[in-house]
């Protein structure tokens, strides 16, 4: 879709019978961002792989992301039914879908991650609509990636002890009126080998610095139902510097007053990526060369959104409360019940043992004589032998 101006950043190359030979980076010409702890992987559908989106940790138990990396489908073609499909947003429940989340800017190799909590709730834009990317057949430039594109996945567990602010609009109008600049990081593709399946990721997120726009190129809101101010932003690449597949989600950073805030999720791309073969004349084209970049929904446009998720978190941590106080209730009257059987059953032994019978073997000269009593003793004149 690059050739189209739009690419959504998640598509992944699927498997193929050529084994790779090269190591590949996520997101091109980045830093490493290895033991960032904003950053975080995010694994769907089978444990062993790696990242197929890209989120920001926003709190322990939450990742804020793209809402199309909420409904990972396999690429191995056993879709489940559509039956379980959100009518309204399309994405399926997390019992169909299983997603992990890799520990906060940790390697995700081949195999997975090591340290990972799965994802038990997700929510989603009731507005979400997917990509449309056949422009010849929506009438010629009536083309679009997915809209209202934000999500929010709550873990199992928590991954990190550490809180994040979000974006407030006036935030978000002091970066796009003076043009700052903000930290992309994500765990995607960086080589066009990478993304034809003819080499291998490293697995190390990795990091850039972009420059916020002052205005929106491709506008595409004709589309919106719906549009808060600044739901959208978007940022300019440095030469040499993008995001990739698997980057869907890519968290946008920005720090003020010493302290990190999250800006939003980045789900479309404009202008050549690594995916785009060197032979496109994309690449010499002067125009998106100076406006390739990426394109953000602010967490701030979503209030409910994030107040369904923050309610469920909540009402999930209350009957978490609860369980684990039935789980400790129900151990402790289990340790206070064998407490009480293991002194009931020793007090037997005691007194068992009080009352139990011996024999002793009594001698007077040849004569012998055997008692038997709880507390045996030898007739008068008789020794024990």
């Amino acid at each position: 879709m690059r050739k189209l101006i739009w690419t959504l950043l998640s598509i992944l190359s699927l498997s193929l019978s050529i084994y790779p030979t090269t190591s590949a980076q996520a997101v091109h010409g980045g830093e490493s961002a290895l033991g960032d702890p904003r950053v975080v992987a995010i694994i769907g559908w089978y444990e062993t792989n790696q990242a197929g989106c890209t989120g920001a940790l926003i709190a322990p138990r939450v990742v804020m992301t793209s809402g199309h990396c909420l409904s990972r489908n396999p690429t191995d073609g056993k879709y489940p039914s559509s039956n379980t499909e959100d009518p309204k947003t399309k994405i399926l429940t997390e019992k169909d879908t299983p997603i992990w989340v890799a520990a906060p800017g940790v390697v995700v190799p081949r195999g997975g991650a090591t340290v990972k909590a799965k994802v038990i709730a997700q929510f989603a834009s009731s507005r979400f609509e997917g990509n449309l990317l056949d422009c010849k057949n929506a009438g010629g430039g009536d083309c679009h990636g997915a809209l209202f594109d934000f999500g929010i996945m709550i873990l199992d567990r928590p991954l990190s002890n550490q809180t994040y602010k979000v974006a407030t609009v006036e935030d978000i109008r002091d970066l796009v009126v003076n043009q700052k600049e903000i930290i992309e990081i994500g765990y995607g593709m960086s080589t066009y080998e990478q993304t034809q399946g003819t080499a291998f990721r490293d697995g190390i997120p990795r990091k850039i610095i972009t420059k916020v726009r002052s205005d929106i190129i491709q506008d595409n809101r004709k589309f919106y139902s719906y549009y808060p101010e600044l739901m959208i932003v978007q940022t300019r690449y440095k030469p040499g510097e993008y995001s990739c597949g698997a980057d869907s989600g890519i968290p946008g950073w920005f720090e003020k007053n010493g302290e990190w805030i999250y800006l939003g999720a980045a789900g479309v791309g404009m202008g050549p990526e690594c995916g785009t073969p060197l032979d496109d004349p994309i690449w010499k084209d002067s125009y998106w060369m100076q406006n390739s970049g990426d394109q953000f929904d602010t967490a701030q446009a979503y209030p409910e959104v994030i107040e369904a998720a923050n309610k469920f978190l909540a009402e999930q941590v209350v009957l978490e409360e609860k369980i684990a106080a039935a789980e400790l209730k129900a151990k402790q009257e289990a340790d206070a019940k064998a407490a009480a059987e293991l002194k009931a059953k020793q007090e037997a032994d005691a007194k068992a043992a009080a009352l139990k019978k011996t024999t002793i073997t009594c001698i007077k000269g040849k004569l012998v004589k055997k008692v038997t009593a709880v507390k045996p003793v030898c007739p008068k004149g008789y020794k024990k032998k």
